[in-house]
């Protein structure tokens, strides 16, 4: 069931500078709200982080990266547990690469301080 919509019916009115209003609806343009919802977010004390779109974009090639990996070692797996003997690749330890990628996808997103306090395990796109 969606969200209850608030509706707002009290005005307020703010003068601001050319230059910081295109600011702030660059900034909101950014985050996908209006103008007002970044307003209202920032009075209300939320911390509003942006994320730049060239980061959403490695962001989401990493997770094919990581997917192509996933896929290389159940396909190892189904072809030994068939007794069939895989075509040999040289030794990558997918794990350790997998946990990288992880770990470089979060830093994308949340910046290097916070990465290191978010618990990886938490945050494993890995787990079936």
């Amino acid at each position: 069931m969606p969200a209850k919509q608030k509706h707002h019916t009290v005005r307020f009115d703010m003068l601001l500078t050319p230059e910081l209003s295109e600011h702030w609806q660059a900034l909101a343009d950014s985050l996908n709200i209006s103008k007002a919802e970044l307003i209202r977010r920032r009075m209300a004390g939320c911390h509003i982080k942006t994320i730049s779109q060239v980061n959403w974009k490695y962001y989401w090639q990493l997770l094919k990266i990581s997917e192509d990996i996933n896929q290389i070692v159940k396909a190892q797996n189904t072809a030994i547990s068939q007794g069939l003997t895989p075509e040999k690749i040289d030794h990558i330890p997918f794990e350790e690469l997998r946990t990288e990628i992880s770990q470089l996808r979060l830093h994308l997103l949340l910046g290097n301080k916070e990465a290191r306090k978010n618990d990886l395990e938490n945050n494993d796109d890995w787990k079936d």
